[in-house]
């Protein structure tokens, strides 16, 4: 039992470790590809640039994909020697784990942090756009509909690439609890 137990943990902050890279690349790729363009005269483009909360996002994705790349050749030796990096045994070797947790709380609570501002911000100016630009307008008429489903595509790939960022959150808080049991254990 001790052996799959060895071998399972590290194992599993690996593919939490992936996973978490993946959703952060996803996210990453949603808010950078966001962008509306309003048919006005002249034409007017907005992108996640003119938004401070979906820079904040952007910059967190990046942040993460850096610090998840930085970390997953650690997680695949520990998974190849079949064992914890270092620590276990009570001493000082137990220095190194406990500050790549504290380091994985901050991470987590920085993607927490990306993750609610472009939520908030998307669902505040959501709800903004769907009661009062969009109430008043001319239903049916054709350059209404259109703005109206351009800028629903817009907010909604910010939520989706906040949500990625909010799961990469949550895979990095598993990755924070198994640590702590192997730290305990």
């Amino acid at each position: 039992m001790a052996s799959r137990t060895t071998t399972a943990l590290p194992s599993a902050v690996l593919i939490l470790r992936l996973l978490t890279l993946a959703l952060l690349a996803a996210s990453l790729s949603l808010i950078a590809a966001d962008k509306l363009t309003v048919g006005s005269d002249p034409p007017q483009r907005f992108t996640f640039k003119d938004v401070h909360a979906y820079r904040y996002v952007l910059a967190m994705a990046v942040v993460g994909c850096a610090y998840t790349l930085l970390h997953l050749p650690f997680a695949a030796v520990s998974v190849a020697r079949r064992k914890r990096l270092a620590g276990g045994g009570g001493g000082e070797d137990d220095v190194a784990p406990l500050l790549l947790v504290f380091a994985d709380v901050a991470f987590a609570l920085l993607l927490a942090a990306g993750a609610a501002a472009g939520l908030g911000f998307t669902h505040d100016v959501k709800r903004y756009f769907d009661g009062v630009v969009f109430r008043g307008a001319a239903s049916g008429s054709p350059e209404v509909d259109r703005l109206h489903r351009d800028v629903d595509r817009f907010f909604d790939l910010a939520y989706a690439s906040a949500g990625l960022m909010l799961a990469a959150a949550a895979c990095t808080a598993l990755m924070i609890m198994l640590s702590v049991y192997s730290l305990v254990k």
